[in-house]
């Protein structure tokens, strides 16, 4: 009978090496902060401080009919808010049950390059709720021939808000090797504006009222469970 070589031992190292990892990142456990039955249409009002909702179409969507991104998202909800007093807002929320490699939130940046429009200015920042609690988002802004959007987003996967996909892979993988997946919401806030002076300022102030607006108890599905402590 032949000996076995050194090679052999290495390469056998390596494939058991791969099967534990492997197996440690084989996910075993659920996060969802979405309570169970909730559905956005509900979870949303439609009067958000002295924005109120009215119907209206033509937003740009984070999904395509018919793909796999179809599949990415339990529920999806788009609204236009209005004011006598502030610009109007366009809300979108998609919320994923399941974060994973294959099903995983599409950050506008995709969305909006998907169907014609130039993104610039993108950029991390941090939107105060309150003062000392600080939410993390991302800004851009998205140009078409047709109109310019001044957008705000931010994206939660469990207690994560990554700011971009790099952030957002990190998260994942982390929660991976910590035993589970976790269900994930993308909320979009935007006007239909070049971003001049105090547009960023009326979408914070929409965020603001749309997270004081959400029950307390719901909160850790719109921002995560740390930062809806700190609200409490």
């Amino acid at each position: 009978m032949s000996g076995i070589s050194r090679r052999d031992v290495l390469m056998g190292g390596a494939l058991l090496a791969g099967a534990t990892g492997a197996a440690a990142l084989m996910p075993r456990n659920r996060l969802v902060l979405m309570p169970q039955g909730h559905e956005l249409e509900k979870f949303v009002p439609e009067t958000l401080g002295s924005w109120h909702h009215v119907p209206s179409p033509g937003i740009v969507m984070p999904r395509t009919e018919g793909s796999l991104s179809a599949k990415l998202y339990g529920q999806v909800l788009s609204r236009v808010y209005v004011s006598q007093t502030q610009l109007p807002v366009i809300l979108v929320m998609a919320y994923g049950p399941i974060q994973n490699d294959l099903l995983q939130l599409h950050r506008p940046e995709v969305c909006y390059t998907a169907v014609g429009f130039a993104v610039s200015g993108t950029t991390p920042a941090l939107l105060p709720l309150r003062p000392g609690v600080d939410l993390p988002i991302r800004e851009l802004v998205a140009q078409s021939e047709q109109r310019t959007e001044t957008i705000t987003y931010w994206t939660r996967i469990g207690d994560d808000l990554p700011t971009n996909g790099t952030e957002q892979r990190i998260a994942k993988l982390k929660q991976q090797w910590a035993g589970y997946i976790s269900d994930g919401i993308l909320v979009r806030l935007s006007c239909a504006v070049p971003p001049e002076p105090g547009v960023r300022d009326q979408l914070a102030a929409f965020a603001r009222e749309l997270v004081q607006a959400v029950p307390l108890a719901d909160r850790p599905a719109l921002v995560g469970r740390p930062i809806a402590a700190r609200l409490a």
